[in-house]
């Protein structure tokens, strides 16, 4: 490469770098809860499995923590509450994504913001939180369609590394760290040749694949269980930054996720996960549907990767992913929803969780496939998830019926701390509101962005 050349590239990887990092979030972390806070008159959906919709409830919580959720008149108040008329308004838990890229990939195309992958096959010691940005400009964004709190997945290789969950405000990444350790991600083989016209390898040669990958998988938690129990004999055996990770997982006290999708990978995944007497968790799950009497026999969970997608074979009915949930509901099977696409679209969770409704799942399902359900599966839901008593204090307050597509948010709560809501969509609807209204294409006093509270 000519010199000139070189030095253009590096000039215009600095301008991308420079443009990136201008563009990330200026918005302050919320302060801790001053003084206790009373949500009065509103419609109360809780998440908990069970408990129906309150038609004209509240909501209490101080610290950070919830301390009453009823019916009618709150009780008597706490000295200093802030009282907030809620009259209109909706009040539910954030919504929780297991699956989640943000923080870690800003643009795609620009590989200085994207740290979801690392070098090599297999890398349990990775954490994702470490790779979390808290400056991200697409954290806000997400919590601005409710997300409060994600299950953030490292890729690449096979053993990918460990799943974290997060909460969405904090000065740090170990601010917003929940659980570092939250799951170790497997990325698990196809088990089925493929037959396509852009498939290059004859069906022999993918099997060949097929059995190489796995056995190389096997081989990898035998080797760690062995270093794990050689370990436990001798505390002098030499460490392995690796095996180290894999203890939990290995001990049955961590889940591992197994990204499957076709029933073969998912029954391969099972069975061989019983065989290490592991607590699987699959994660894309297209085809769990022909899946369901093992995955009830392994009380393994299920994250749907996307209800927005295509059918996953051609002999599938095309609704057969916008059905999934409902079938899985039906079977008694554990699940939760996730988008399955990029950090920019995480906004739309609650919209993939309605178009499961819309195909025959119930709206008390799907709230908590995106809430309480969510949050089990992940590991937090003793902390967030629902609106209980005891609870973290993390809900949003919401303009109408939850999952609709013309609800919004309007005021989110992270652990009890008001937080910032504004994002670069709000921002840039400002600006070109301006132009416009300046133009005389719009009236002088324009309706406000925001609702706001009003106090009690």
């Amino acid at each position: 490469m000519k010199r000139s050349t070189r030095i253009i590239f590096s000039l215009a990887n600095l301008l991308s770098m420079a443009t990136f990092s201008a563009a990330q979030s200026d918005q302050i972390p919320a302060v801790p809860q001053p003084k206790p806070i009373a949500l009065l008159n509103a419609r109360v959906f809780t998440a908990v499995p069970g408990q129906a919709a309150i038609d004209r409830g509240y909501v209490i919580f101080d610290k950070g923590i919830i301390t009453a959720v009823g019916a009618g008149d709150a009780p008597s108040l706490p000295a200093g509450c802030e009282k907030f008329d809620c009259a209109g308004l909706t009040v539910l838990p954030g919504f929780v994504h297991v699956g989640s890229q943000l923080g870690i990939v800003e643009v795609q195309q620009v590989s200085a913001t994207d740290d979801r992958d690392e070098f090599g096959a297999y890398h349990p010691e990775i954490r994702a939180c470490v790779a979390v940005n808290p400056d991200s400009d697409l954290i806000p964004v997400a919590r601005s369609g409710g997300v409060l709190n994600t299950v953030v997945f490292p890729q690449g290789g096979v053993v990918a590394g460990h799943a974290s969950a997060m909460r969405i405000d904090g000065w740090t990444s170990e601010d917003q760290t929940m659980v570092a350790r939250a799951g170790l991600i497997v990325h698990w083989p196809m088990t089925e040749p493929i037959v396509a016209p852009w498939m290059d390898k004859s069906v022999d040669d993918q099997k060949k694949d097929a059995a190489k990958n796995l056995k190389e998988i096997d081989t990898f938690f035998d080797n760690a269980k062995t270093w794990m129990l050689a370990r436990e004999k001798d505390p002098k055996t030499e460490g392995d930054l690796r095996f180290e990770n894999m203890i939990g997982a290995l001990k049955g006290e961590e889940p591992v996720y197994f990204v499957a999708n076709s029933p073969g990978q998912i029954e391969s995944a099972l069975l061989w996960s019983k065989s290490k007497n592991l607590k699987p968790i699959i994660w894309g799950g297209a085809g769990s549907a022909s899946c369901i009497g093992i995955l009830k026999e392994m009380k393994a969970p299920v994250v749907i990767a996307g209800i927005h997608r295509l059918p996953a074979r051609r002999a599938d009915s095309v609704d057969s992913i916008y059905a999934l949930p409902k079938k899985l509901a039906d079977a008694g099977v554990p699940f939760c929803i996730a988008t399955g696409s990029d950090p920019s679209n995480e906004r739309h969770l609650p919209d993939h969780a309605a178009t499961a409704v819309a195909y025959g799942l119930s709206r008390d399902m799907a709230l908590q496939s995106v809430t309480s359900g969510a949050a089990h599966i992940a590991g937090i839901g003793d902390r967030v998830g629902s609106l209980a008593p005891g609870k973290l204090a993390t809900l949003q307050i919401s303009s109408g019926e939850p999952l609709e597509m013309t609800t919004e948010p309007v005021v989110i709560f992270s652990e009890g701390r008001r937080v910032d809501f504004g994002d670069r969509q709000k921002r840039l609807d400002v600006k070109y509101r301006e132009k416009y209204r300046r133009m005389g294409l719009l009236p002088a006093a324009a309706a406000p962005i925001e609702p706001v509270l009003k106090p009690a």
